[in-house]
């Protein structure tokens, strides 16, 4: 059996242990019954201001946090209870210095300067003097492999004369791009794309005031062998200029 129906069964089997009711695709009744508490009002108003659906139901499909695999519902889990708390112990069991947050945000947009919605950042972590972490959350997802026929990002993002990230002052993290675009390097588990992303828009709103964190769910497995590899290499190649960590919850 494959990891990632490993982790989706046992999910469900943790369900129907309390007596959830859980449908054909791994969705729960409510939002609430996913999650250890309720989600705090601020919490609540940052997903409802964003653009993931994670809280509204679609003609197509119910809210994405209702799913037993949402990366998002673990997010909120670990870290919407230390939004109105003393955030000491969540950033040491981070690596990161004490300090004082400012805020902790979920569903966070930073522009990268082009047309469109910029992608949401599972996370930030706020600090009084500007710095913000910007936190990638991960569960079941990188189990999915990438397929290498796809171009990983759109057209718009090699349109200028002088590359995006580079005028950032992102040289590595252009060449990866560019690297990457070109089918030069390829991430089957990792979603560099979107990590590049984030990357971008937060340098072009941030400066040199941020650093990202990637945040996943380990599991055993073939592809959690390849998955740890390629984090590695993305950090080995940008993982200075993006101020890369990787942590497993």
């Amino acid at each position: 059996m494959r990891s990632k129906q490993q982790l989706l069964n046992q999910q469900r089997t943790w369900a129907e242990s309390v007596g959830l009711e859980v449908d054909a695709r791994g969705y729960l009744d409510t939002v609430d019954a996913n999650l250890l508490q309720p989600l705090s009002m601020r919490s609540k108003q940052s997903f409802e201001n964003g653009s993931g659906s994670e809280l509204q139901d679609t003609p197509s499909r119910p809210a994405k946090m209702k799913a037993l695999h949402s990366s998002s519902a673990l997010g909120v889990n670990v870290f919407d209870y230390w939004v109105d708390r003393d955030t000491s112990a969540l950033l040491s069991a981070l690596g990161l210095d004490s300090g004082r947050l400012a805020a902790i945000t979920f569903e966070a947009q930073f522009s990268t300067g082009l047309k469109g919605n910029p992608p949401n950042l599972d996370v930030a972590l706020e600090y009084l003097d500007g710095h913000v972490i910007g936190v990638e959350s991960k569960f079941s997802e990188w189990l999915t492999p990438k397929s290498k026929n796809k171009k990983p990002f759109k057209p718009k993002y090699f349109s200028e004369t002088i590359g995006l990230w580079e005028s950032k002052g992102l040289p590595k993290t252009q060449r990866l791009a560019e690297a990457m675009q070109m089918g030069e390097e390829f991430f089957r588990h990792l979603d560099a794309p979107q990590l590049l992303k984030h990357v971008l828009g937060m340098a072009n709103q941030l400066g040199k005031q941020f650093s990202l964190y990637y945040i996943y769910y380990d599991c055993r497995g073939p592809e959690s062998d390849v998955h740890r590899q390629e984090v590695k290499r993305f950090d080995d190649l940008v993982g200075d200029e993006a101020r890369f960590k990787a942590r497993s919850y």
